[in-house]
């Protein structure tokens, strides 16, 4: 297509002056033959166009929206594309633009040319995506959705290393960029089948969505089953291994990392006793014969022990591609670098000779971690093997911004505080000893989120109370928020309290299949302005977007746990500023 080949001349140019003044002119251009030769597709293209230049996160209708607005300022638009001039007329209705990134600007496009090459007689679903740069090699790349260019670089990545972690910061399309690698590994015909297996049980389901937006593949949930009345339910361990042992015809098999110590068991003498995984055995048997070509591993940073029966049978199983992807890869500790580098064949030492290597012992027979050692060297071995970006890196994301909320403790709250911490003073040599002192702590955290939780008695909350007003101005305003709180007796009473507002819930006990109906309801239907959800449930593996507020109601010790949930919100697709909201009580100047 010679405008496609027009912009990539352009793209080599080099000089940002010269290159924005060509691009007009091929802008142009391209539209001036589109309104001739197809006037039905015009619109269409102008809106995605004014997509391309506002960026990324505008919906359909605003840049329907758009388009009008800008057309009745300047009658020019859409005759004569310039930058200069859409820029102006988008400031006087209103819409501010993202910063100009001319990689970028080219990229989409480029994209555009392809995506529209049905105009000129070619019928393909699919993109043909050629990136030129001086940083890449020349890839040709099949995919359903357009890609960002650092899920270009993903897809690169993978296709030069056959083994490697995917640990770009949460909210940066990880799953995407898995399913298009798969997809081009497809392609390419190095892969028959690729097996997911999401390290949280409730991100299943939401693979198998991903799937079905971002590729035209088949996907299957193994041990899926259907009752007599049409719905699905997920079967035991027999019926995944049964579909292992008789593979659908689906490029993409689902499941949970539990599946894998599935109907184990011990097996042979007393004297040679082992542990037997038959289903992590037979998936080892399908990558050996290349039924499964390509395994992923997600949010591999749940796998900690190698020596559990869960991660002895992880360890059992290897393809010849295999991606371990997180957001947070290491949480808590060095020694969490372990099982992803074991399980991908770049650690080759015991666990024993691992943690020897990197951690200065003490202790009771040398067996307590009292430091750590060569963490240079551990933190090169990790780099050395990982592609990780940041979104403040790649994106031009709408700010994240933290806001603390401070409220007074009321008297019926204080007296029920005090008197767990009497307590704690009284046990405090229990605790110190304790190998885990700060769980000890719990109880004096849930009184100044819900006291409820300890008491038959005393119910009242100031920062539930507060939590509520935040939330109802919110909703009133149009905005969408997310209340999240580690512990599930506290979301059951925010629940309760906005009852009326029909919040969306997602907890340990909701069916995994279930969430995504909560989570799709979210964000697309605009009764639902609210979702609550524990931290453990509902913060990590989810998008919800649509929020522009979120509220944490307690926040866990782990800092990687609250920035995943974070960005439930803050994502690729966030429409605008998110507001991360955090009541604090106030009590003799200590804030909780």
């Amino acid at each position: 297509m010679k405008y496609k080949e027009l912009a990539n001349e352009v793209h080599n140019m080099g000089n940002s002056e010269q290159m924005r003044a060509s691009m007009d002119n091929v802008i142009s251009d391209f539209l001036d033959d589109i309104k001739q030769e197809h006037p039905e597709k015009y619109e269409c293209i102008m809106e995605d166009l004014f997509a391309a230049v506002l960026g990324p996160h505008f919906t359909e209708d605003t840049c329907k929206k758009a388009v009008s607005d800008m057309q009745n300022v300047d009658g020019s638009i859409g005759e004569h594309w310039d930058m200069e001039q859409t820029t102006q007329a988008a400031r006087q209705v209103g819409i501010q633009f993202t910063s100009f990134n001319m990689y970028d600007w080219y990229y989409t496009l480029n994209m555009m040319w392809s995506d529209y090459s049905n105009v000129f007689g070619n019928d393909s679903n699919t993109y043909d995506v050629t990136i030129n740069d001086s940083k890449t090699q020349e890839h040709n790349f099949i995919t359903k959705t357009k890609c960002f260019p650092h899920q270009v670089e993903s897809i690169e990545y993978g296709l030069e290393h056959d083994k490697f972690i995917l640990g770009d910061e949460q909210g940066l399309g990880k799953t995407k960029s898995a399913i298009d690698l798969a997809v081009n590994l497809k392609h390419q015909g190095k892969i028959k089948r690729c097996l997911i297996i999401c390290g949280i049980n409730g991100n299943k389901y939401n693979w198998e969505e991903e799937v079905a937006i971002h590729s035209n593949e088949k996907c299957w949930v193994l041990g899926t089953r259907y009752r007599k009345n049409g719905n699905r339910y997920e079967g035991s361990g027999k019926d995944k291994l049964d579909d292992l042992s008789k593979l659908p015809e689906h490029f993409f098999l689902v499941t949970n990392i539990e599946t894998m110590r599935a109907l184990a068991k011990n097996e042979g003498t007393a004297k040679r006793r082992k542990m037997v995984f038959p289903i992590a055995e037979k998936i080892a048997e399908l990558c050996d014969n290349n039924e499964i070509g390509m395994i992923v591993f997600d949010e591999c940073q749940m796998a900690k022990n190698p020596d559990s029966q869960q991660g002895k049978a992880m360890l059992k199983i290897s393809a010849n591609h295999m991606l371990a992807m997180s957001g947070t890869p290491i949480m808590n500790n060095p020694l969490e670098a372990y099982f992803p580098l074991k399980w991908l064949g770049f650690e080759t030492h015991s666990f024993y000779q691992f943690k020897n290597h990197y951690c200065t012992m003490g202790g009771f027979h040398n067996s307590e971690i009292r430091g750590y050692k060569n963490l240079s060297e551990l933190r090169q071995a990790f780099e050395d093997v990982m592609l990780r970006r940041t979104k403040k890196g790649v994106l031009n994301l709408p700010p994240k911004i933290h806001s603390k909320e401070y409220v007074i403790m009321d008297k019926e709250q204080q007296k029920l505080y005090d008197d767990v911490l009497t307590g704690i003073k009284e046990d405090i040599d229990k605790i110190r000893l304790h190998p885990d002192p700060l769980s000890q702590m719990i109880r004096l955290r849930q009184t100044t989120g819900y006291p409820g939780i300890l008491s038959s008695t005393i119910k009242s909350s100031s920062k539930l109370l507060r939590c509520e007003e935040m939330v109802r101005d919110e909703v009133k305003n149009g905005g969408k928020v997310i209340i999240f709180s580690q512990w599930k007796q506290m979301t059951d009473e925010v629940v309760n309290v906005l009852k009326d507002l029909r919040p969306l819930y997602i907890n340990g006990d909701v069916k995994t299949e279930d969430r995504m109906k909560s989570v799709n309801a979210f964000q697309n239907d605009d009764d639902f302005k609210v979702i609550v959800g524990t931290i453990g449930a509902m913060g990590t593996g989810l998008t919800l977007n649509a929020a522009n507020t979120v509220i944490f109601l307690d926040e866990p010790w782990n800092r990687a746990l609250k920035d995943q949930a974070e960005d439930r919100a803050h994502r690729i697709g966030t429409k605008g500023t998110v507001i991360i909201k955090l009541p604090l009580l106030n009590y003799s100047s200590i804030y909780f």
